[in-house]
């Protein structure tokens, strides 16, 4: 599976930026025939690291590839899979998506199926169509309970992100240095996470 996420890397070319926040689920869903490809590593002397690839199919389905390798266990493959119900209306309506997270039950945090709202409004004092978005919902499985998280802009390139994933508080900050490029810094578990993130069409 790590292959095919490194080769897929090279078909990125537009956006499509979408999906998980940082671990929890949202209701913005990758558009059809895109894909978002997603490195996070863990700077430090074990190098963790994941990978994903999420793939939009058709106008309602999203599917989300995941490749996990830590010091201490065997490398994990599994896959997210959502449905979006309805697309949010910025400042009028939620958009509202259902869908399973580690579908193949292999990770830390088990399979969980939810179903969650993103609330989006547009941030009228910053051009270029830039929104903080609102997510709530609600996931059974190795975990009952409520989640939510919050993106938020300070500019067209700067964002703050936080989570409570019902596991662990997560958050950090995004930088935006293009509509095809995310970089993230993260603390998830008290722990620091780099990520990038590049979007595009297949």
């Amino acid at each position: 599976m790590r292959l095919l996420l490194l080769a897929s890397f090279s078909v990125i070319a537009s956006t499509a930026f979408a999906d998980d926040l940082i671990d929890i689920p949202t209701a913005r869903k990758i558009t059809f025939e895109d894909v978002r490809y997603e490195f996070r590593v863990q700077p430090d002397l074990r190098g963790d690291n994941q990978q994903f690839l999420g793939i939009g199919i058709g106008k309602s389905f999203e599917l989300d590839l995941r490749d996990i390798h830590t010091a201490l266990t065997a490398p994990v493959g599994t896959f997210d899979f959502a449905y979006s119900y309805i697309a949010a209306l910025p400042g009028l309506s939620p958009g509202i998506s259902f869908g399973v997270q580690d579908a193949a039950n292999l990770t830390q945090d088990g399979r969980r199926f939810y179903g969650v709202m993103t609330f989006r409004n547009e941030m009228d004092n910053i051009p270029g169509n830039v929104y903080t978005d609102v997510s709530l919902g609600f996931q059974v499985g190795s975990l009952t309970s409520p989640f939510v998280g919050v993106s938020m802009p300070f500019s067209k390139t700067f964002y703050l992100l936080a989570e409570g994933s019902g596991f662990r508080v997560s958050g950090g900050i995004e930088l935006r240095p293009s509509s095809r490029v995310n970089i993230r810094f993260l603390i998830r578990n008290n722990e620091p996470l780099l990520s990038l993130s590049a979007a595009g069409k297949f």
